[in-house]
């Protein structure tokens, strides 16, 4: 194996990486939202709407502050993917990131679930209704910004061919 085939194959796991890292961000900053909206004792009724869009909104968000970063950082001399230096520190803090965030919120969730349910007097057809759109929430946005993603650079590559 030549060394450009190694640089392509470490981005793209940086890329998966990278990716999951973001995701593991939002879905603990989506949590603790939760939380604290449980916590204010807005109905699960109300939440089941509203968290699939606050999942949007985030999701999207993020997408576009990414987006716009890739094209403001990648003005530089040289271009190509095997011409830049490669992110190890980067890879690094996201597989940390990973690696601790993700089992954290889980064990955060599993230990606001004990406790909430023995202060709420909340029928289980309703939590589990919400716990259904809270993560189709998750789903849908995930697919949508990745299909948006997809057509945005295939439309820059088009752009870029045409050029």
């Amino acid at each position: 194996m030549n060394k450009e085939n190694i640089l392509l194959m470490l981005w793209i796991i940086f890329g998966f990486v990278f990716v999951i890292a973001v995701e593991s961000i939002l879905y603990f900053i989506i949590h603790l939202l939760y939380f604290g909206f449980a916590e204010l004792g807005i109905s699960y009724n109300v939440m089941t709407y509203v968290f699939p869009i606050i999942t949007l909104i985030f999701y999207s968000l993020t997408a576009l502050f990414l987006l716009n970063r890739i094209k403001t950082k990648s003005i530089t001399k040289t271009s190509g993917i095997y011409l830049t230096e490669f992110p190890k520190r980067l890879l690094i803090i996201s597989a940390l990131v990973v690696f601790i965030l993700t089992p954290l919120t889980n064990k955060l969730s599993g230990m606001y679930a004990e406790s909430a349910s023995e202060n709420t007097l909340l029928e289980m057809g309703e939590y589990l209704r919400f716990y259904g759109w809270f993560n189709l929430g998750f789903a849908i946005s995930q697919t949508l910004v990745l299909i948006a993603m997809v057509g945005f650079s295939l439309i820059k590559l088009k752009e870029l061919n045409k050029n």
